[in-house]
């Protein structure tokens, strides 16, 4: 168990990596951890998607800018957020917004550090399904290997299933928004038959920005409320959501959760950092509210 190893042993320390990233999303891809992130800055100023890797949680690596807006043509050449990634039959596939309600797109890459290629040409999703924001894209791979896209702002989230391609959406979106306060930002974890869909509430440019989450028992819900995940530490950060969760490889429950804070005193809504802390589960199955660390996680190799 994470909490028996020694004093001595290694930290991550928060923020995982130096300047100013939000929205990310944490995978161990072949015996390495990745993040995809938003490069936080102005909008006009997003042009472009990075990814940082590490083997062991703790030294972080950025692997430069693996798609950039300028390769993809349908783009507005601005807003790019909250990137999702995921691995089918040896490819990875990068899901992302382009653009404030352009749309989202897919690229493919063979390697989960890029370079990634706009893999269909046009938007993956053009429109707003039941009213939802064509934007913070989540792709979820279950057991069965079936692939599922969640997304959704303006109050509203949605999910298809992907056709195997990856690259193409297998029917019309179904809403499933889960609560009154859901804003954006949904994640999708499974565990013990369960299916836990997470999301950000609030506003990102203040301290109100929180995270939430509720249980179903199949990928399309309803999802029951079950209560908050994230929230401010007036002694330590605030502004805490848009997460991800990833379950520590060889482990069968140790959990840890990737979110981004504004420091105490920020000044610019866009002065995010990205922050690593555990994650953990009740006995009934619910989760603990996080306790937002400076120390962050102890190193755990990747394979």
């Amino acid at each position: 168990m994470l909490e028996h190893h020694r004093a001595a042993d290694r930290w991550s320390g928060n923020p995982l990596f130096d300047g100013w990233y939000a929205d990310p999303e944490i995978h161990c891809f072949a015996g390495r951890y990745y993040i995809y992130p938003t490069t936080s800055r102005d909008h006009h100023d997003q042009v472009f998607f990075e990814c940082w890797s590490s083997s062991d949680l703790t030294d972080w690596r950025n692997e430069g800018v693996i798609l950039h807006f300028k390769d993809v043509a349908w783009s507005t050449n601005y807003a790019a957020w909250a990137p999702s990634c995921a691995e089918k039959h040896g490819k990875y596939y990068l899901y992302f917004s382009a653009g404030d309600g352009a749309g989202l797109g897919v690229a493919v890459s063979d390697s989960p550090a890029g370079p990634f290629r706009d893999a269909i040409g046009r938007p993956l999703v053009g429109y707003y399904p039941h009213g939802a924001q064509p934007i913070d894209a989540h792709c979820f791979v279950d057991d069965d290997g079936r692939a599922y896209l969640y997304f959704g702002g303006h109050a509203h989230c949605v999910v298809a299933p992907l056709t195997p391609t990856m690259c193409a959406i297998h029917r019309d979106f179904q809403e499933i928004t889960p609560s009154p306060d859901y804003v954006e930002g949904p994640f999708m974890v499974k565990r013990r038959g369960l299916y836990y869909l997470m999301w950000s509430e609030g506003n990102w440019t203040n301290q109100s920005y929180l995270a939430a989450y509720g249980i179903a028992d199949n990928p399309y819900g309803p999802f029951e409320y079950v209560g908050k995940i994230l929230e401010n530490n007036p002694e330590v950060a605030e502004g805490a959501g848009h997460h991800s969760v990833l379950r520590l490889p060889g482990t069968e429950d140790e959990w840890v959760i990737c979110y981004h804070r504004r420091p105490l005193g920020a000044v610019s809504p866009h002065h995010r950092v990205v922050c690593l802390d555990r994650l953990e589960f009740r006995a009934d199955g619910t989760i603990k509210p996080v306790t937002l660390t400076h120390s962050g996680v102890l190193a755990h190799p990747a394979s």
